[in-house]
């Protein structure tokens, strides 16, 4: 940390800037800068957000393994651009690429013939409401498999659940690779992408349960209730994250009833607890976060 001495002229107080954080962020003396002031009472300042400029990227492909292909669209699609071609040596079937789940979901990719292609980026809305909306997804979900088991309603909420990651993720890369201006701090971001990584791991475990499985399904669904209330608190306009330790603790306990009574025999089950309890200790380190921010 750099310290430096406060200026006084007449009633006015100020400090030099460091000249490397202006040239690196090209500041002269016709630029303007935000301040703020956070909860601590610290004054940060940082440049005018302006708007970028995304790189249109093409990639000459030598490549027929169709799984490395499917990763590499994806690839391309979460990072921030403006479009991507890929050209392939080879003609590619595309029914075969598309019964891929992840490029399902992808909006604006096109495949014809040797090129994947994509002009347009999908407008985001921040991560963290997008994980708002993962989780209500989820205990609709859970609503879904206990009350009717409707397999067409099921397979579509996991499409859903799918795309909604994918979408956070894309989320997250674009503000923290670009100057994109967001109602959460990064150690936030940081927080949910832990969180929706694991919850789309459960989600897949949960639709392997049976029928007969209601105990079990009505407590997973009791603890996405908590969760979707702590998640409801995320405070986007303020950049406040409200759940404190105390909340976190009550997820903590719930959770671990869930795993207490998994069948150790029973792989879902036990991933399931697994993975809610890995969630469970995200969401009390967040907690603490919020409280020495």
């Amino acid at each position: 940390m750099e310290t430096r001495k406060v200026q006084k002229t007449n009633n006015m107080h100020y400090v030099y800037m460091p000249t490397s954080w202006c040239k690196k962020h090209q500041i002269t003396s016709k630029s303007r800068v935000n301040l703020k002031e956070n909860s601590s009472g610290a004054l940060m300042i940082s440049p005018t957000e302006t708007k970028a400029i995304l790189k249109d990227l093409e990639i000459n492909l030598d490549e027929e393994d169709q799984d490395v292909i499917n990763k590499l669209i994806i690839a391309c699609y979460l990072n921030p651009l403006g479009s991507f071609k890929i050209n392939l040596k080879k003609e590619l079937t595309a029914k075969k690429l598309l019964n891929q789940k992840n490029i399902i979901s992808l909006e604006s990719v096109e495949i014809d013939k040797k090129t994947i292609s994509c002009d347009s980026t999908v407008t985001l809305s921040e991560p963290g409401l997008l994980l708002k909306t993962m989780v209500k997804k989820i205990k609709n979900l859970s609503v879904v498999l206990i009350q009717n088991y409707n397999i067409d309603l099921i397979n579509r909420y996991e499409e859903e659940i799918d795309r909604s990651k994918m979408l956070i993720q894309k989320s997250i890369i674009n503000y923290m690779t670009m100057t994109v201006p967001v109602n959460l701090k990064m150690i936030d971001l940081y927080y949910i992408s832990l969180i929706t990584v694991d919850l789309e791991r459960m989600v897949d475990y949960m639709i392997q349960l049976k029928k007969t499985d209601i105990v079990f399904l009505e407590k997973i669904s009791g603890v996405i209730d908590l969760l979707k209330k702590m998640m409801e608190s995320l405070d986007t306009k303020s950049k406040i994250t409200k759940f404190t330790h105390t909340n976190a603790i009550e997820f903590v306990k719930t959770v671990k009833v869930l795993g207490d009574s998994s069948n150790k025999d029973d792989y879902c089950k036990r991933r399931i607890a697994d993975l809610m309890s890995n969630i469970s200790e995200i969401i009390l380190d967040w907690s603490i976060t919020n409280q020495i921010d």
